[in-house]
């Protein structure tokens, strides 16, 4: 099977490391700045293909591409309320305007809906919803107009709602903040309760989506119980040989702004039926933590830590 991934980063990594085992992959990419080429050197000698291509730029190329492979993996997406509207409306409908009879796997995000407390899939699509920052409004506007090209040309898709996804190849900010406190020993102590899950497990439901060709199914894609934010910077700070931490009591205003708007969703549980139908029940991955870690070590020593 021929897979295409959209977007080079963190989550697409692991993506394409994984189902490098069971067929032939391509990631499509902008730039490779920083910590991306990294992520490019780690998968090129995993045998994964690589083409430039920017979507909305190039529509003959994004078009030849999605024709020649199987599996259309959407993985583009901005973090933040800024300018989010081309990642996650524009460019996810111009993909599934070119798809035919390939299987599309948009990942959307579990803040699509905007749905906080006792969370479970609406029972029809985006329907009874609530998002409210540019972001959770463009997300669910995304997973709309996948939705509606794919039911008007009959190709089969599946939407995937990450909740706090977590990963060995993480470097976006707030792993960077969380990897320098638990240098030092910090475990800021703040309250948060994250509903998660790890990036292998999404390259898991992807392939496993793959195989079974769903027609319109969405789902959350979690962990089924919470994880106390401060358990992160424990594990890490275990992994870079600190003995020893101090807790701190800290004001979340020192989370990165981008970061914040996660802040809504602390206590939040998600139902677990749906994920569990596909690949099992799922738990907290303390060891993709503690690798983690070591990456961001890894990236440090290597004067790339710079936050993605």
């Amino acid at each position: 099977m021929r897979y295409l991934i959209l977007g080079l980063g963190f989550l697409s990594t692991h993506i394409a490391e994984y189902i490098s085992k069971y067929g032939e992959v391509t990631v499509t990419y902008r730039s490779l700045e920083r910590v991306k080429e990294v992520y490019y050197k780690l998968l090129r000698e995993k045998g994964v293909n690589f083409v430039k291509l920017d979507p909305l730029n190039n529509l003959d190329l994004l078009k030849r591409i999605i024709e020649s492979n199987d599996v259309i993996i959407n993985t583009i997406g901005k973090f933040g309320n800024v300018d989010v509207e081309t990642a996650h409306v524009e460019i996810p409908k111009k993909v599934a305007e070119n798809v035919q009879n390939q299987v599309l796997i948009h990942v959307s995000s579990a803040a699509a809906t905007g749905l906080t407390g006792e969370v479970k899939e609406e029972d029809e699509h985006c329907k009874n919803v609530s998002p409210k920052t540019p972001y959770e409004i463009s997300k669910c506007e995304g997973e709309k107009a996948v939705m509606k090209i794919a039911k008007e040309k009959g190709f089969p898709l599946a939407i995937i709602r990450p909740t706090f996804i977590y990963g060995k190849y993480g470097a976006h900010v707030h792993f960077v903040l969380m990897y320098w406190l638990s240098k030092f020993g910090i475990v800021p102590s703040m309250g948060i309760s994250l509903s998660t899950i790890s990036a292998n497990r999404i390259a898991e439901i992807v392939r496993v989506l793959a195989e079974a060709k769903p027609r319109g199914v969405y789902m959350y894609a979690h962990e089924c119980e919470l994880v106390n934010f401060d358990r992160f910077f424990e594990i890490m700070a275990e992994a870079l040989g600190r003995k020893k931490v101090i807790k701190l009591p800290m004001n979340k205003n020192i989370l990165p702004p981008d970061f914040k708007c996660t802040l809504k969703y602390s206590g939040t549980r998600y139902d677990c039926t749906r994920i569990t139908e596909y690949i099992g029940k799922v738990s907290f991955d303390e060891k993709e933590v503690s690798q983690n870690a070591l990456f961001m070590d890894y990236l440090r020593r290597s004067g790339l830590l710079l936050a993605t």
